[in-house]
């Protein structure tokens, strides 16, 4: 057969075609033969090199007369045709295949790809693409032994799939979602491996209105690779999906340019999906009997909403039982009009035994904002960049009750100035991030009465003046245990305030007393004496067994002593005390136990320690 009238398909089942006419070209092991002679066209291929790439360690002793008989069968199908150029020749102890440019599909394959990557216009490029896609007729080398059939089949389908995924993505651009996702979809399916079809099918899944398929990609992949390699998605892959839950304009599709029926000019290219409409509303209720706490407020509030080139983050800290919660709610819920893209709200549990995740409430944060359960992402690191992506431009307020740390928070946080978090603590927070801090002390004698008229009625304190001070005085003014107090004397109408005052007088009584169903004072102490390290707690019942209700505190001087340690060491045990919230703010270089926190620490003392100790 002449040279130009020859061509052999490899993209599919093996083929020869001669003038026009396809013929039979035999067994496996004959197509095996032709393969290697047909990649590599126009080079002599020796008997031995035949052998090794088509039986490999497999070869029969006869082989090189096997060679022979399959090259006898080639040449007889081929034909000695017309022409006087012999396509199959015998050539310095090996084997020639001659054939044309067009002779070879795998070769033409390379020849429109490659022209296909040069093309400066898109429309001409897809359309090479397509062209050079167009001759396969199914997986390359199909059925075809031996090794080197092996290599050109994985060769060839990793070169067809990355000039598959290169047309798709040019027609992805010139507007073919629509027509496209069934062809990626099934490419996914073959190469579940493999991230660039995945993000190709979001995109074009977005671009046709399908935002929660989109997602539901993402996830998919995020399973499928975590099952079988054990890692997440890439960073492209996970842009992208920031980038649909975010509405990113730039994802929108262009006008389509693909289509063999223009659409008419009266129909609109489809919008891009739009970004999530939940608004969350996560704040707690206020209390209607909010007392005091003026100037407090006042900072809160021009701590949030005043202009600042980084997130506005206020710190609210204070002893156990101060108002913390109830001051944190009441000023986000007066400036939530200041942030009309939502509040969130979570309670970090930092004053008890088992202390908020922050991954877990960022999932809790993600799917507020809107992100599907499915697309929220596994680790914390993820997490925290999706939520700050979400939140960038937006108006968002995060209130965190009751952190721990800063370590805790520090993810929690937002990262866009548009945006404020509202942080309560125990401990006093310190770092760049937090902007202002609001420490709570005890309410004033007449914020406490004040607070008990508004709980009780105004009738029974105005008849009992003296016992509603008494009372207030018994609380510490802590609010709290006013709260407590109030509770009790209001559900009990046929009490005298002086009565329950009287109860309160007894110190060793006072904190059973200051309990209502689920709201102890000594509860909460509780809590924050168990945070305290061994040492810490040491110091703190060591310290209140001496501080007597008639001295009027410690100085560090008398601090050193009582614990047997220098001053420097005695200084930096009393600030840690005053750091978590169990010993009052210095006074006149003094340091104060609060009464109710002296009982506290005196009946654990006795419970603990030695009298010699005591």
């Amino acid at each position: 057969m002449d040279v130009e009238g020859l061509r052999v398909s490899l993209l599919g089942p093996v083929r020869i075609r001669c003038g026009g006419h396809e013929v039979a070209v035999g067994s496996g092991q004959r197509q095996a033969v032709l393969a290697v002679l047909a990649l590599r066209a126009g080079r002599v291929v020796t008997v031995d090199e035949l052998v090794h790439l088509v039986w490999g360690e497999s070869a029969p002793r006869s082989v090189a007369a096997v060679v022979r008989n399959h090259i006898s069968r080639l040449r007889a199908a081929i034909g000695p045709g017309a022409g006087t150029r012999r396509s199959l020749v015998s050539r310095a102890g090996g084997y020639v295949l001659e054939l044309a440019d067009q002779g070879l599909d795998a070769a033409e394959f390379d020849l429109l790809a490659d022209a296909a990557a040069r093309q400066d216009r898109e429309e001409a490029a897809a359309s090479l693409y397509r062209q050079a896609l167009g001759l396969w007729t199914g997986t390359a080398l199909s059925g075809v032994p031996g090794p080197y059939a092996e290599r050109q089949r994985e060769r060839l389908t990793e070169r067809r799939s990355a000039v598959l995924e290169s047309c798709l993505e040019l027609e992805l651009g010139l507007g073919g979602h629509a027509r496209l996702v069934e062809e990626l979809t099934a490419l996914c399916a073959e190469h579940p491996l493999r991230e660039s079809p995945r993000g190709l099918l979001m995109t074009a899944l977005y671009r046709g209105g399908r935002q929660a398929e989109a997602l539901e990609v993402f996830a998919d992949a995020r399973r499928v690779l975590a099952d079988e390699l054990g890692v997440g998605p890439g960073t492209d892959l996970r842009r992208l999906q920031r980038r649909i839950l975010c509405a990113d304009p730039e994802l929108a599709p262009p006008a389509p340019a693909l289509s063999r029926t223009p659409a008419p000019a009266t129909v609109p290219a489809p919008a891009a999906a739009p970004p999530p409409t939940t608004v969350p509303a996560q704040l707690p209720p206020d209390v209607g009997d909010f007392t005091g706490r003026v100037a407090e407020s006042e900072l809160i509030a021009n701590g949030l909403t005043g202009g600042r080139s980084t997130p506005a983050v206020v710190v609210v800290s204070g002893a156990a039982g101060i108002g913390k919660t109830t001051l944190a709610v009441r000023s986000a819920r007066t400036v939530r009009a200041a942030f009309a893209d939502g509040q969130l709200y979570a309670d970090l549990n930092g004053a008890r035994g088992e202390p908020a995740d922050p991954a877990e409430v960022l999932g809790g944060f993600l799917r507020a904002l809107g992100v599907p359960a499915p697309a929220v992402p596994e680790q914390l690191a993820d997490r925290a960049e999706l939520y700050r992506t979400l939140l960038a431009g937006r108006r968002v307020l995060v209130v965190l009750d009751e952190a721990r740390d800063e370590e805790q928070v520090g993810h929690l946080l937002p990262g866009s100035s548009s945006c404020a978090a509202l942080v309560t603590s125990r401990a006093r927070l310190r770092g760049p991030l937090f902007s202002r801090e609001v420490e709570l002390g005890l309410f004033t004698p007449g914020e406490a009465v004040e607070f008990l008229t508004a709980v009780v009625g105004r009738s029974r304190t105005a008849a009992e003046p003296t016992a509603t001070q008494e009372t207030a005085a018994a609380c510490g003014y802590l609010p709290l245990a006013l709260r407590v107090a109030a509770t009790k004397i209001a559900a009990r109408p046929a009490w005298s305030i002086a009565a329950f005052a009287a109860r309160l007088e007894d110190e060793e009584r006072r904190l059973s007393e200051l309990r209502v169903g689920d709201l102890a004072v000594e509860t909460e102490l509780r809590l924050g004496y168990r945070r305290l390290p061994h040492e810490l707690a040491d110091a703190f019942r060591r310290l209140a067994g001496r501080d007597l209700a008639t001295v009027p505190g410690y100085s560090t001087e008398q601090a050193a002593t009582a614990l047997g340690l220098a001053e420097d060491a005695a200084a930096d045990t009393l600030e840690r005390l005053v750091d978590a919230g169990m010993l009052d703010q210095p006074e006149d270089d003094r340091y104060r136990f609060h009464d109710l926190v002296r009982l506290f620490a005196r009946a654990e003392a006795a419970a603990t320690d030695p009298v010699s100790l005591r």
